[in-house]
């Protein structure tokens, strides 16, 4: 009784902090676009600027411009003269920008302010203007199929998606995030600026002109040449494509821009922090209620999904934070649960027929990659295509998962052993296979030598093919229908499977064979049915998993597919013995969730070093050995 009153106690606590720091985050963000906010953005301006025409970094590129002026001078005359014009040229110059310092308290600013709304206005008329040349640009190159990396044709280059150098490179780890720049780019090196950006350059420097005579006019011992020094500083400071308020005012911050404000700092930072405020706020209202009912939550998830669930928000309220765009990283989020679903899918026959976790998983993803590489052979492509891939893959996961449970009713007791030795011993029977596999289709084939590449582009094939398909957005965050429709239609499938007479007698072999037995039910057959069945899904989801990915990879690349989709569905709150649809979807998520936003946290709180790629692996491997610890409870009955 005492513990429940401390808990109501402290919830209470906690959602008061937090419906404040939620008012004023709403406030803050609601006063962006107020007047109240211009005028904080715009006296930071003002400072900032007088600030870069006077501070430090301008004291030094006036020195080093007198320098190169008193070299010049003083050329042919030795080097004792030149070194003594040097110095008296740099004595000079930080003795008179020493009485540069402003005070702009009492001054009247109004020219300065116009003067770079103007600046602004037309920096940012010429970065459409270049944004617009530059897709035009991309656009005539795809025409003309100069499209580096990418041998589709150009009536079919709509259909190609096109990145500008500095997209990313295939080959990603089997637990890395997948992402739809590995496609065709374009190099921008002939790109030239067309004459509509000349005569918008043109007017730019006419409004540089007018804020230099602003700030001429505020300190009068600047002048043309030292303007001109500072052009490039000025109009980074000024103007950045994509400017906000939080990205203008960190960068007049910066600058020294916070200085103009001491009466109004704490509304400023109010106003700036408003997102991160109302981040925090609803952060901690989760925490109120989980420490509120706390023991209804723990009994209804599950304590580790309960602990996997709380680190997966303490990953989103940290990326709001460090400004990540938590929009791409759900978008992503969801992606790889969609594109990895149907092989975790998989794990569910296999336990609820008694062969426990199919671990041996990589003998129906062989028979989904043969049936997409014969896709790329015969030349099928789009929707068509990705329906041969599944039904080719469907026929040789069968035959394979026939002998499979052949094997695996040889062997009963043993099954989570047997199958890990043969999930990896057909990986690397394979990694020969592909080294002579008859196909000649050079998107298959090495270009020199034989045997099939390591990865193969399904550009030609079913590329993204259920990623794109009424695919939407919201606030945001990218929903691939397509995708999370097939994945819907296979567990409804599955879930009907399960209510069929062939179904429940495949669970009650899974549950009690013996009990199976006695009542007529064919034990060996039932478990034959759930590994054929767990093998055609492994067949499907690697083709599912590929057309999100955007390519075929082979030789060792299967190896963990299978550990990483047994391990989601035990993170989900399957045991070896039992498992539900549902546990599927939520082991997945949390699984592909904490290892979506894990990288890209640890990159902002480390910058600079190899920490994502660290994290990448205890995350993944980290969850791997708990849900594997995990198997060893709930035996079955």
């Amino acid at each position: 009784m005492i513990k429940s009153i401390a808990a109501r106690i402290v919830a209470c606590v906690i959602a008061v902090i937090a419906v404040a720091l939620i008012g004023m985050g709403v406030f803050g963000t609601s006063q962006r676009t107020s007047p109240q906010g211009a005028a904080l953005i715009e006296n930071m301006r003002n400072h900032a600027l007088v600030n870069a025409t006077t501070g430090e970094g301008a004291v030094d590129s006036f020195v080093s411009a007198a320098q190169q002026r008193a070299r010049a001078e003083t050329k042919g005359q030795g080097m004792d003269a030149m070194k003594k014009a040097v110095a008296a040229a740099e004595a000079e110059v930080r003795a008179s920008m020493s009485n540069m310092k402003v005070d702009l308290d009492g001054l009247d600013t109004a020219p300065l302010s116009t003067a770079t709304d103007a600046l602004i206005a037309a920096r940012k008329d010429y970065s459409n203007a270049e944004e617009a040349a530059m897709q035009a640009y991309v656009q005539d190159m795809i025409e003309k199929g100069e499209v580096e990396g990418s041998a589709a044709p150009a009536d079919q280059a709509e259909q190609a998606p096109v990145a500008v150098d500095g997209a990313g490179e295939a080959g990603m780890s089997d637990l890395e995030m997948p992402s739809q720049s590995d496609e065709p780019k374009v190099d921008m090196s002939g790109f030239t600026a067309t004459p509509e950006m000349d005569k918008m350059q043109g007017i730019v420097n006419e409004r540089f002109e007018d804020v230099s005579a602003a700030l001429v006019s505020i300190q009068p011992l600047l002048d043309r040449d030292a303007m001109a020094q500072l052009e490039g500083a000025i109009n980074q400071l000024v103007y950045q494509p994509g400017d906000r308020f939080e990205t203008e005012y960190d960068r007049y911050v910066e600058a020294g821009g916070e200085s103009a404000i001491p009466n109004d700092l704490m509304t400023a930072r109010i106003i700036r922090y408003g997102d991160d405020l109302i981040t925090v706020g609803i952060g901690l209202i989760i925490l109120a209620l989980l420490v509120l009912f706390y023991r209804k939550i723990v009994n209804a998830m599950g304590f580790p999904r309960m602990i996997i669930g709380g680190f997966f928000i303490l990953l989103c309220i940290v990326a709001i934070l460090y400004d990540l765009s938590i929009a791409d990283l759900l978008s992503n989020t969801i992606v790889r649960m969609g594109m990895n679903s149907i092989m975790v899918l998989a794990m569910v026959p296999g336990i609820q027929s008694g062969i426990s976790l199919n671990l041996g998983l990589p003998i129906g993803i062989v028979g989904g990659l043969l049936g997409g590489l014969l896709c790329i052979e015969l030349g099928y492509s789009g929707l068509p295509g990705f329906v041969f891939a599944i039904l080719v893959g469907i026929v040789i996961a069968a035959v394979l998962g026939y002998l499979y449970g052949l094997l695996l009713n040889r062997l009963k007791g043993s099954e989570m052993a047997v199958t890990t030795y043969v999930g990896f011993s057909i990986v690397s029977l394979m990694c020969i296979v592909w080294l002579v596999m008859p196909f000649n289709s050079l998107v298959l084939r090495w270009p020199m030598g034989g045997g099939l590449r390591q990865t193969v582009s399904l550009e030609p094939a079913f590329q993204f093919i259920l990623d794109r398909f009424l695919a939407f957005k919201i606030g945001g965050i990218t929903i691939p229908t397509g995708l999370l429709l097939f994945m819907g239609l296979c567990c409804f499938l599955m879930w009907l499977f399960t209510r069929s007479k062939t179904g429940v007698a495949m669970q009650a072999v899974g549950n009690n064979p013996r009990f199976a037995e006695a009542t007529g039910i064919s034990v060996d057959k039932m478990r034959i049915i759930g590994t054929m069945l767990s093998t055609i899904l492994g067949a499907v989801g690697i083709l599912v998993y590929s057309q999100s990915f955007g390519f075929i990879q082979l030789y060792t690349h299967p190896r963990t597919l299978g550990l990483v989709a047994a391990s989601a569905i035990l993170i989900g709150g399957a045991t070896t013995g039992r498992a539900r649809i549902s546990q599927v979807l939520i082991g997945t998520f949390l699984f592909q969730g904490v290892l979506t936003l894990g990288m890209p946290v640890a990159n902002a709180l480390v910058p600079g070093s190899t920490i994502a790629e660290t994290m990448r692996i205890l995350i993944s491997n980290g969850i791997i050995l708990y849900a594997l610890t995990k198997s060893g409870g709930d035996s079955r009955a």
